[in-house]
C-alpha cells in the first residue's frame, strides 16, 4: 500500500516496527545470495547501480564529516559495516549500531571489535553511552537511511539519542531519502525487486528539518547545510530523492 500525505484517516500513517525488523533480518539472511552491498542498498537485480550509488554517496558524504583523525565517530544504522572500512582507520574510535543482529554479526566478522572499533545491536531510538559500553561522547555521528524506517515518535527519540551521546562540540550528518512533493508511506508493500515485503516513510525535506529543529535545535544544534547525494542518473525514483543534512553544535 502506498499512502500520500495523511491518508484517509486524517493522521500520518504508521508502519509496523516488527515488519521492519523482520525485513532487515531477512536481508541479513540473504547476505550470501546478494552480497554485503546490495543487502543494505538493495537494487538486488541491478548490482551496478548499487555499486555506483555506494561510491557516489561516500564521495559526497565523507568530506562533510570533516575528519581530522582525532574524532570519535558513531555510525547509526551501520548495517554490514559499509562505512567501517571508510572510517575506522581514519579516526580515533568508530562505533556502529544497528537493530539487526544478523547485520551486526556480519560487520563484526569483517571488522573484529578492538580498541578503535566497536559494534552494538541497538535501535536508533533507544541507546545511550552506557548501553553502548563507551565512556566518552562522540564528536561525529553519521546516520544513513535510517529515519524512513521509523515512525514519527521514533524519529524524535532517535534525534534525542544522537544529541545525548554527542560531545559539547559535535557534528551530525544525515543521508536520508525524502518525498519530493508529499510525504509517502509504503506499508506492507511487496517489492518484486527485492522479493520481500517493504515498509518505509518518506517525509518531505520540510517535515524532516522541522523535526530536526524541534529535537536538536533545543539542544544547541542547527542545520548548517543540505544538498543532493546523487546526480540525476543515480536517482531512479520519481517520488523520492536522496538528500544530505549537516547539523552542528559549535
Amino acid at each position: 500500500m502506498r499512502i500520500f500525505g495523511k491518508g484517509a484517516q486524517g493522521a500520518e500513517p504508521r508502519i509496523e516496527r516488527s515488519s521492519v525488523e523482520r525485513f532487515f533480518e531477512e536481508r541479513a539472511g540473504k547476505l550470501s545470495q546478494v552480497g554485503a552491498l546490495k543487502a543494505v542498498l538493495y537494487q538486488d537485480k541491478h548490482p551496478d547501480l548499487a555499486e555506483r550509488r555506494d561510491a557516489a554517496e561516500k564521495a559526497r558524504i565523507r568530506p562533510l564529516l570533516r575528519l581530522a583523525g582525532h574524532e570519535r565517530v558513531l555510525d547509526v544504522g551501520s548495517g554490514t559495516g559499509r562505512w567501517t572500512d571508510e572510517l575506522a582507520s581514519s579516526v580515533a574510535y568508530y562505533h556502529g549500531i544497528d537493530f539487526s543482529a544478523g547485520l551486526v554479526e556480519y560487520a563484526r566478522q569483517r571488522h573484529p571489535p578492538g580498541p578503535r572499533v566497536g559494534f552494538t545491536v541497538a535501535s536508533a531510538d533507544d541507546y545511550s553511552l552506557e548501553s553502548l559500553g563507551v565512556g566518552e561522547p562522540f564528536d561525529v555521528i553519521l546516520c544513513c537511511g535510517v529515519m524512513i524506517y521509523l515512525n514519527d515518535d521514533e524519529v524524535d527519540r532517535a534525534l534525542r539519542c544522537m544529541a545525548e551521546v554527542c560531545a559539547p562540540q559535535a557534528r551530525i550528518v544525515l543521508r536520508e531519502p525524502v518525498g519530493i512533493a508529499d510525504r509517502l508511506t509504503i506499508s506492507e508493500h511487496y517489492s518484486d525487486e527485492m522479493e520481500q515485503t517493504y515498509n518505509a516513510i518518506y517525509r518531505t525535506e520540510e517535515e524532516l528539518i522541522r523535526r530536526i529543529g524541534h529535537e536538536l535545535g533545543t539542544r544547541g544544534f542547527h542545520v548548517s547545510d543540505a544538498g543532493d547525494v546523487y546526480e540525476a542518473a543515480l536517482n531512479n525514483r520519481a517520488e523520492t530523492i536522496q538528500r544530505w543534512f549537516v547539523m552542528e553544535r559549535p
